[in-house]
């Protein structure tokens, strides 16, 4: 259920983003959060990040389309926002996809704080791995039934020490203590490139909001869950496809995100 309180936090204060997010998703990363009454900024240079990171009210870190360049300024951001005491979300894309990739969250991590991971299962797996932590053995491939995922996020909330998200079906939400399950959507979500980056750019949003991270991830899962589902019923009465689905996702973060709904 969406609470009236996050809403109005968030017409409140209307939070600037930094988001170093991938070239996959980046503009519909802008526009969402442009539709939920917040704006981004995307610095990418190492020259500037520090100082965008100053300007805005919290930072995403986004490590998809990794390249050394790119793992630079993440890192130059993240370390500038911890100094501010600025919530940072990082969202580790393909975590477990390469040793690259490997190494270049190994990298971010070792040097940033993250106040909120939101991730997958398989690359919570990947994280965990990093700590020398497993989960019982379980498959990545295989879909965790609900207690299982919701463990899964409070081991890796635990071994970070931060909020954790791990999205799927149902999106798990541990803070090491306190734990919930975001069910609902609508399984078309998966079909459009970015939908995670674009959850983890909401999860931003409402940390810059002022809300704390665990408030922050349920605020952002239960809005993107209810979007999808609006906009999959929208798609429906229609009779559109996946295009339709698109547009209707971003016409319902800005009804929620406003109050018109």
């Amino acid at each position: 259920m969406i609470e009236a309180v996050w809403v109005q936090q968030l017409k409140k204060t209307a939070p600037t983003i930094h988001c170093l997010t991938n070239p996959v998703s980046m503009q519909d990363v802008a526009n969402v959060l442009l539709a939920a009454g917040g704006s981004a900024i995307m610095g990418q240079d190492k020259t500037e990040v520090q100082e965008i990171t100053a300007h805005c009210q919290a930072t995403l870190l986004n490590l998809g389309v990794p390249d050394e360049t790119k793992l630079c300024s993440g890192a130059l951001a993240g370390m500038k926002a911890n100094e501010l005491g600025h919530p940072v979300v990082l969202d580790p894309v393909g975590a477990g996809a390469s040793i690259f990739r490997r190494k270049a969250v190994e990298l971010v991590l070792k040097r940033v704080n993250p106040s909120l991971i939101r991730c997958n299962q398989g690359e919570a797996y990947a994280l965990l791995d990093l700590k020398n932590e497993s989960f019982g053995g379980v498959e990545s491939s295989v879909e965790l039934e609900t207690e299982a995922q919701l463990n899964l996020s409070d081991l890796l909330a635990r071994v970070y020490g931060c909020t954790v998200m791990v999205s799927g079906k149902a999106d798990a939400v541990s803070d090491g203590e306190r734990r919930t399950l975001l069910t609902g959507g609508d399984p078309r979500i998966r079909r459009i490139t970015g939908s995670g980056c674009m959850l983890s750019a909401l999860c931003a949003l409402f940390c810059g909001a002022g809300l704390a991270p665990f408030e922050a991830a349920c605020a952002a899962g239960s809005i993107w869950k209810e979007s999808a589902w609006l906009a999959g019923k929208k798609t429906d009465e229609m009779q559109g496809g996946i295009g339709s689905f698109h547009v209707h996702l971003f016409d319902a973060v800005d009804q929620l995100c406003h109050g018109r709904i």
